[in-house]
């Protein structure tokens, strides 16, 4: 018996796990894997993601991450290029996750990898290393449900689907990308390009499952219609997947999610409280703070409720204007016309990003 039990070793779950266990609580995290490994996401630390990685003692920059102050918007022949308002980090998952769970390690935090949960039933969690049980669970499995815990979503009727593969590109490309961040629309979709550390590229994509489905279902049919792009497919030309395959995941579920009832001291977390549009760059800053509040709260002996409602005014805000923001660019005609208006006015692309950051955490 603990006084936190924290179900996954990603973002959210290191992160609520760490602060707990400076708070003085006796927590335990469970993470099914048992060593690095990738993880689909744009892999671009924002502002407030950068802070609360300080927060935890971990800078970014010093794990090799790249730091990123330009982003390039493209559709069709059209390319809109702006200096972000703040300066952001290309980092893996692969490298940055590992760190947290060390981190959460020297905290005291009781981690336990490669450790299966199997289901839960209230304030009790049947894993493949016996059963547990803590006064507060914290949900931060991501797309991984449990059998008990009342939290399924479907992503709706056509949901979205995202890849990730890391890549070593060419050196005029690796030059022309230095410090960039490059974000191409397209029908059904878009895809993000930046580098990370040791010389290595991110592309991190979502399509819808229909659009997937007209090309052919596969990760070479997506690459393939990547290549017929502008100011796509020339910069993967010549790319060496550093990856044997894609990551993938289905049926993305995009903006709040819905909270059904459940036993009080369980908190969902990450993407199980809400997920941002991919587009904006801010979903591992979300992540993150849905740690820090969940913590906040047990920390100060809040409820669920406290939780949600806390969780709520922090980040809602910044899901909205995301959501409207991906709405927006899938309709075709409105895209264009919003390139077009870019493109005469480039300021309004970096106002564009400064509007849908999350707030800073106080």
């Amino acid at each position: 018996m603990t006084d936190a039990l924290v179900l996954g070793g990603g973002l959210a779950g290191s992160a609520s796990a760490i602060m707990l266990a400076r708070s003085g609580r006796s927590v335990a995290l469970v993470e099914r894997e048992s060593g690095p490994h990738h993880k689909i996401c744009g892999e671009f630390l924002s502002i407030e993601a950068r802070d609360h990685l300080e927060a935890l003692g971990i800078d970014p920059a010093a794990l090799g991450g790249t730091p990123i102050d330009m982003v390039e918007l493209a559709s069709g022949t059209q390319l809109v290029r702006a200096r972000l308002p703040f300066t952001a980090i290309g980092l893996s998952r692969y490298r940055l996750d590992e760190v947290l769970l060390e981190r959460a390690d020297q905290a005291g935090v009781d981690v336990c990898r490669g450790v299966r949960v199997a289901s839960m039933d209230g304030h009790r969690v049947s894993t493949s290393g016996g059963d547990r049980e803590a006064g507060a669970i914290l949900l931060a499995t991501g797309k991984h449900r449990i059998r008990g815990d009342r939290t399924e979503a479907d992503g709706g009727t056509d949901p979205f689907v995202g890849f990730k593969m890391h890549f070593r590109l060419a050196p005029s490309t690796c030059r022309a990308l230095a410090g960039t961040i490059r974000l191409v629309l397209f029908d059904g979709g878009y895809a993000g390009l930046q580098p990370v550390e040791d010389d290595t590229a991110n592309l991190c994509l979502v399509i819808r499952k229909d659009r997937l489905g007209e090309l052919g279902g596969s990760w070479d049919a997506v690459l393939a219609m990547l290549d017929t792009l502008p100011h796509c497919g020339d910069l993967l030309r010549d790319a060496e997947p550093l990856m044997d395959r894609p990551a993938t995941i289905a049926n993305l579920a995009y903006g709040i999610a819905p909270r059904p009832a459940m036993a009080d001291g369980i908190f969902p977390l990450g993407d199980r409280a809400c997920m941002t549009a991919s587009l904006t760059g801010d979903g591992m800053a979300l992540a993150l703070r849905s740690g820090f509040v969940a913590a906040a709260c047990i920390a100060q002996g809040g409820s669920v409720r406290d939780y949600h409602e806390r969780h709520a005014r922090e980040v809602h805000g910044q899901v909205r204007r995301a959501m409207a923001l991906q709405h927006f660019q899938e309709s075709r005609i409105l895209r264009l016309a919003g390139l077009g208006l870019l493109g005469a006015f480039p300021g309004l692309l970096r106002q564009l990003a400064q509007a849908t950051r999350l707030r800073r955490w106080a």
